[in-house]
């Protein structure tokens, strides 16, 4: 294989970020987008100046023996039953995160991955955001010594009017439906926060969380959650905070978020993301005595477009892509460990999930 062919399953508010790594791609066809609503599809496929074939079910997609590859960008609750029935429809399948909403549905798709002969990864853009790359290479490479702490920071506030995505009017509907979600903000946006702590330090042993819970069901801020990442001495928190009358610049989401890693050396700080309310170098290297600010490209596009990279390029070469269904299923688990602990109002193995 020379080529990878295709499919964009989901055509909505994030495809817009999706897409434009595939599309640049060079080894890399677009040759069919698949929606619910046709009219969204073909406003993409303009948008984006291709041509594909326009899908409305997605089992058209998957009779297609033209298409090699689908990208899910559909509702979490959707997931399983996609991927399971993409993989056996012998596809390479890059699904959207969360991979789903319980541990259960991870272990069917682990099963059809088992048996599958193509690639299973899930789409986590995070991870290949230039800053949190640096910062991973930065803490390998021992420059802070030996990490103790790991904080990160969201706070969703507004935007500049005439900024910011063109949100689709039914983006909202499923992930305020408890019903076809795990839970809110904390799990929905909380994966990225969630996968990138893992990715630096390793895996977890102890989520214990404060969850504030309001009328609508996808805000869940105030909230806390502290982490103790196993076999190491080693910390987490995370914070959510909302700040509706607070304006911030960003091009894409209303949330700006900062990450520091403390380690025994000194510090790392990652100072922008989605959001861009700070006006500093994107990756800073504090040691004390002294503050080295670092440049690296630090659009949050460029997340999206290195994970569409690195998803054509691992079949071309026939590797396993990152965040592969076991890391995937540790995710969940850490996630879904937050909401019993503020349930119980106690420390929870994430391990227990199964």
């Amino acid at each position: 294989m020379d080529k990878v062919r295709l499919a964009i399953v989901g055509c909505g508010t994030i495809s817009q970020l999706n897409a434009p790594g595939y599309l640049e791609h060079p080894a890399c066809d677009v040759v069919a987008l698949c929606d619910p609503v046709r009219e969204r599809a073909e406003l993409r496929a303009a948008q984006w100046g291709i041509a594909p074939k326009i899908y409305t079910s997605y089992e058209e997609v998957l009779d297609d023996s033209s298409v090699d590859a689908v990208e899910l960008l559909t509702p979490t609750y959707q997931h399983p039953q996609q991927i399971v029935g993409a993989l056996e429809a012998g596809k390479h399948v890059s699904c959207q995160k969360p991979v789903s909403t319980s541990v259960a549905e991870v272990e069917t798709i682990a099963a059809a991955v088992a048996r599958a002969t193509t690639k299973f990864r899930v789409t986590e853009n995070f991870l290949f955001y230039p800053p949190i790359v640096k910062a991973k290479e930065l803490l390998d490479a021992g420059v802070i010594g030996e990490p103790s702490m790991v904080r990160i920071r969201t706070v969703r506030a507004r935007l500049r009017e005439g900024s910011g995505l063109v949100i689709e009017p039914d983006a909202y509907t499923w992930r305020r439906d408890p019903e076809s979600n795990a839970g809110g903000l904390l799990y929905d946006d909380g994966w990225h926060k969630f996968a990138t702590a893992m990715w630096w330090i390793g895996d977890v042993d102890k989520v214990y969380a404060m969850v504030t819970k309001t009328d609508d069901f996808i805000v869940e801020a105030p909230s806390a959650i502290m982490w103790h990442f196993a076999g190491r001495n080693c910390l987490a928190t995370f914070e959510y905070a909302s700040a509706s009358e607070m304006t911030i610049r960003g091009r894409y989401y209303p949330v700006d978020e900062f990450f520091e890693i403390q380690g025994s050396k000194g510090a790392i700080w990652v100072t922008r993301c989605t959001g861009e309310m700070l006006d500093m170098p994107p990756v800073v290297i504090v040691k004390g005595t002294e503050t080295t600010g670092v440049q690296v490209p630090m659009d949050w596009l460029e997340g999206f477009s290195g994970s569409a990279r690195h998803f054509i390029d691992c079949i071309l070469k026939d590797e396993q892509p990152a965040m592969d269904v076991d890391f995937s299923r540790r995710v969940l688990q850490a996630a879904l460990a937050l909401y019993r602990s503020a349930e119980q109002d106690r420390p929870i193995d994430p391990r227990s999930f199964s």
